[in-house]
């Protein structure tokens, strides 16, 4: 997961709409990787709690926004967490879930190199 990490055409559609503010796609993809740092703490939380509604809601929402911002492997990993909370059936969670870090670490990794290290968050900074 490297270059493909952010769907090609997603990540050119949104630059060109945020063409007229430099710092706005950058401000954007800041914004989702900070709230999908907080939706995995989330997610985990819901495991360890063997909350299948809360995995169910979490990964729907972080499938939702990374689908919007062409973080395709994260929103296919995502779908996977939605039905496994959505059956209540908990055995491959946790390996989806580090399937699901790694892929949103390729995503920060790619766009820190596409946009620089300005839209990596602070730590701690998701509400």
């Amino acid at each position: 997961m490297t270059d493909d990490s952010i769907a090609p055409d997603v990540f050119d559609h949104l630059q060109k709409a945020t063409a007229a503010d430099a710092g706005e796609l950058a401000c954007l993809y800041r914004d989702y990787l900070a709230e999908a740092r907080q939706a995995l703490v989330q997610l985990r939380t819901a495991l360890a709690e063997n909350d299948a509604e809360k995995l169910r809601d979490r990964a729907h929402y972080l499938r939702g926004s990374s689908l919007i911002v062409g973080a395709t492997v994260i929103a296919r990993c995502c779908a996977n967490l939605e039905l496994t909370g959505r059956n209540a059936e908990f055995r491959d969670a946790a390996l989806l879930l580090g399937q699901t870090s790694a892929a949103l670490d390729a995503v920060e990794a790619e766009l820190a190199r596409r946009l620089g290290p300005a839209v990596v968050p602070v730590e701690g900074s998701a509400a």
